[in-house]
């Protein structure tokens, strides 16, 4: 099941666009992408990131975000070879460097889908509500979830409880509906025209997502479906 959550943008007030998500598992590697369609005074374009992370462990194992629209749009990726101990960044074609494989990083999409899982597992019962300040690990700068606060969000169809992460550096908000699937309801992020929000306005599935569809079972998975069982000799018999 491809998970697709549509959010309506606004910036200072005003319509500012669309931003759909999708995302989905296959093993033990997720994918998430963003597509964020903008408009009005923060231009016509169009800014695709995807990830591919761990589903459980949420760390990067490679990301990307390709800007369309846009007089210079280089394609920015960054891989983590956790094999090689690197982590080899590009900007377009020509333009790479590679640095120290220290931490297990997250990238802006993998670290909602942690906030997610610690949302649902503080609502089961499995651990303690999250408490702040606490670091999470990203490439260039680490974020620092500083409050953990509930709220309620004004949905379309009416208020629902959440859960809202406040983020440093930026002051960014990253809202998390209390009832499963745990979505994020609303996000907000501090730019210097002004504050982005981004509202959730519909939840559906997708039968595919680019990118999924190519990742192959886990060697774990891929093990245990070749296991055999185990044959039994027979004994000799004597005469």
């Amino acid at each position: 099941m491809i998970e697709a959550l549509t959010y309506r943008l606004t910036h200072r007030g005003r319509p500012a666009g669309r931003l759909l998500v999708r995302s989905g598992e296959r093993g033990r590697v997720a994918v998430v992408e963003a597509r964020m369609q903008l408009q009005g005074a923060l231009g016509a374009a169009t800014v695709t990131q995807t990830s591919r992370c761990h589903a459980h462990r949420h760390h990067s194992l490679r990301w990307s975000e390709t800007t369309e629209g846009r007089s210079e749009a280089r394609p920015y990726e960054v891989r983590f070879d956790t094999d090689a101990g690197l982590v080899r960044a590009s900007l377009g074609r020509h333009d790479t460097a590679t640095a120290p494989y220290v931490l297990a990083y997250r990238d802006p999409l993998s670290m909602v889908r942690e906030l997610r899982a610690r949302t649902a597992r503080a609502v089961a019962g499995g651990e303690a509500p999250p408490t702040a300040p606490w670091h999470v690990p990203m490439l260039g700068k680490d974020v620092v979830v500083a409050r953990v606060v509930e709220m309620l969000v004004e949905l379309p169809d009416g208020p629902r409880p959440a859960l809202a992460y406040v983020l440093h550096p930026g002051g960014s908000v990253v809202a998390i509906d209390l009832a499963p699937p745990h979505a994020p309801l609303r996000l907000l992020q501090r730019l210097p025209e002004g504050v982005l929000e981004a509202l959730l306005v519909d939840v559906g599935e997708e039968a595919s997502l680019p990118g999924l569809e190519d990742e192959k079972p886990s060697a774990e998975t891929s093990t245990s479906s070749r296991r055999r069982r185990p044959r039994r000799r027979r004994g000799r018999s004597r005469g």
